[in-house]
């Protein structure tokens, strides 16, 4: 059986290309740029439900089904620099009270049309492009707003995002630690054969840490590394269904460098090949989860090797997965997503799912214009 594997591996990561992150939320505000010198008000919000039937014995499943809504007032001083002041509120549907309330406060300089710097509130969760198992898709619904300090460069062959996220600050004395995230994502892109086939390396890092020297609660500390990239190859068609055919891989590999481990491992890895069918507005991915002692705090809990809520560990985990994302702007304002996932792991036997809908709106509306 593990030829098998090793067969398969090799043939799909041979012709390459995966699909990593869900395409609907790569794009955070799609709202046409403001103008230098003028105040405007921006509106973002995205609906979501999104069910998870999952019945395996590490990680059970959920319903999510809400709303989060984040107006700003951005001041374009010119064509380099822009304020960003506004909040952030996510309401899940059957509660009467909201379930968070965050500030939105950021400073972003653009020094030139690809290269941009941004402190305070970054562009986070989907927008950083990272694979799914390393940062999960539940981020845009719940986890949206990330503060700290982020280098984005974005051109036709070269997608690169430096960040440095502040998940808690840490006061002297407090009984509590300091939590934050350094994450670069990075892809190179070329093309041959004319234009029609792309050819894509992408390189991954995350690393999360706990700790803090400031504190008085004498928690371990803890520092986690994730580390990946893959080679990736499509190829353009003439038909009006499936206009691109890509296949490849991704690979992840974990380490556990904190003094005194809290985890059942310290080491592990993942690779991920896939194939996928896409047009304009549809994408299915099918590919192959082969992993050991893998763990990924900020990734989707599916991928992982052990369940920390009930102590529970399979050391190694096989994964047939099949998604299907189907996207449609419906209006400048508006854009549905559907989405569909089918996990089947060889070991647990049992089927898991999940599906879900979700509405992104995102406008902006001059108020005031210094005349600059």
């Amino acid at each position: 059986m593990y030829r098998t594997y090793i067969i398969l591996f090799l043939l799909i990561s041979f012709s390459g290309y995966s699909q990593v992150s869900d395409p609907f939320f790569r794009q955070g505000d799609f709202a046409p740029p403001s103008d230098s010198g003028a105040l405007t008000l921006r509106l973002n919000s995205t609906a979501f439900f999104r069910n998870n039937e999952y019945f395996n014995p590490l990680y059970k499943g959920y319903t999510l089904i809400g709303v989060h809504l984040t107006p700003v007032l951005e001041w374009k001083a010119d064509q380099h620099v822009s304020f960003f002041g506004g909040f952030h509120v996510l309401k899940y549907s059957g509660q009467e009270r909201l379930n968070k309330v965050l500030p939105v406060i950021s400073l972003q300089a653009s020094l030139n049309n690809r290269l941009s710097l941004i402190a305070g509130t970054i562009r986070g969760a989907g927008e950083h492009r990272l694979p799914e198992a390393i940062y999960g898709t539940e981020r845009n619904l719940n986890e949206v707003i990330e503060d700290g300090i982020q280098i984005c460069y974005v051109s036709s062959a070269c997608f690169s995002d430096v960040w440095l996220q502040w998940d808690r600050f840490l006061e002297r004395f407090e009984d509590n630690q300091e939590r934050l995230t350094f994450g670069y994502s990075g892809w190179l892109t070329g093309h041959i054969g004319q234009g029609r086939q792309e050819i894509r390396f992408p390189l991954y890092i995350l690393a999360t840490h706990r700790g803090g020297q400031i504190d008085t609660s004498h928690l371990p500390l803890q520092t986690l590394f994730h580390y990946g990239g893959g080679g990736y190859v499509s190829f353009s068609t003439d038909h009006s269904l499936i206009q691109k055919f890509t296949a490849g891989f991704t690979a992840i590999g974990f380490s556990d460098v904190s003094p005194t481990s809290q985890l059942p491992m310290k080491n592990g890895y993942a690779v991920f090949p896939s194939i996928a069918l896409s047009s304009s507005e549809i994408e299915w991915e099918n590919g192959f989860w082969l992993a050991k002692d893998y763990y990924a705090p900020k990734g989707d809990p599916i991928f992982w090797s052990w369940a920390f809520d009930k102590d529970q560990y399979q050391q190694s985990r096989r994964m047939i997965i099949s998604r299907l994302f189907i996207r449609k702007q419906i209006s400048p304002y508006l854009i549905i997503g559907l989405r569909g996932d089918f996990f089947y792991d060889v070991f647990f036997k049992d089927p898991d799912y999940s599906y879900g809908l979700f509405l992104r709106f995102s406008a902006g509306q001059k108020v005031w214009n210094t005349g600059r």
